[in-house]
């Protein structure tokens, strides 16, 4: 056998179906327990529909069953519409969410957010943000619903620019650069809190090196 060989059927065996992604990650996206405002944060993924030229036709196809708004409005809505960035809810066992979670994972399609809010509230909040201006007033895209922006803008974000991103109880989650893990960020009294949880390969009660490691 071929080292290439080998390396490719390492890496089908532990390739992870969309099923068992949603399942691994069901606990942190949608949490239950004791914690009521836990529970109460509803959770959305702002999907980059210029990811993958599939997910503006997936979008459509689902949207009587998922509530979901596009962050651009007006003409710029309609025009750019196959590749605007779109806020979804997601709730526990919906064909959406297990579509976009599971399928997505890996593949860059957007963030995921647990927030407070409604999902027009939510929406209001981050339409503030896909246009920022920069030194001398210039107006720029602002990505911020890519997974690998907001990853590496966050850490170097100084704390107004945390105030403004997180909103009324929100959490940015997201898939890290290899997909092994859930990476979480919050803003704790102003400082940012980083949570990477890995996705365990096999089934059963997470071991030392499974366990969240916060930074």
């Amino acid at each position: 056998m071929t080292p290439d060989t080998s390396r490719a059927m390492t890496e089908l065996s532990t390739r992870r179906s969309p099923q068992e992604v949603v399942a691994r990650l069901a606990h942190h996206l949608w949490p239950q327990g004791d914690d009521r405002r836990e529970e109460a944060r509803a959770l959305y993924m702002i999907v980059d529909a210029a990811r993958d030229p599939g997910l503006y036709p997936g979008l459509l196809a689902r949207e009587e069953e998922a509530d979901m708004r596009s962050l651009y409005q007006g003409d710029t809505a309609s025009e750019l519409a196959e590749v605007a960035p779109y806020l979804v809810r997601l709730t526990r066992g919906s064909a959406v969410a297990d579509w976009l979670v599971g399928e997505g994972w890996g593949r860059g399609w957007g963030i995921l957010v647990q927030a407070d809010g409604d999902i027009d509230a939510v929406r209001r909040h981050f339409r503030k943000f896909t246009i920022v201006n920069g030194e001398g007033g210039a107006a720029y895209l602002f990505r911020f619903y890519d997974p690998a922006v907001l990853g590496s803008f966050l850490p170097i974000s100084d704390e107004a620019q945390r105030a403004a991103l997180f909103g009324p109880g929100i959490r940015f989650m997201m898939e890290d650069a290899g997909a092994d893990a859930l990476v979480l960020f919050e803003s704790v009294n102003g400082d940012l809190r980083r949570v990477e949880i890995p996705l365990r390969t096999s089934p059963g009660p997470a071991s030392g090196a499974d366990a969240p490691r916060v930074r």
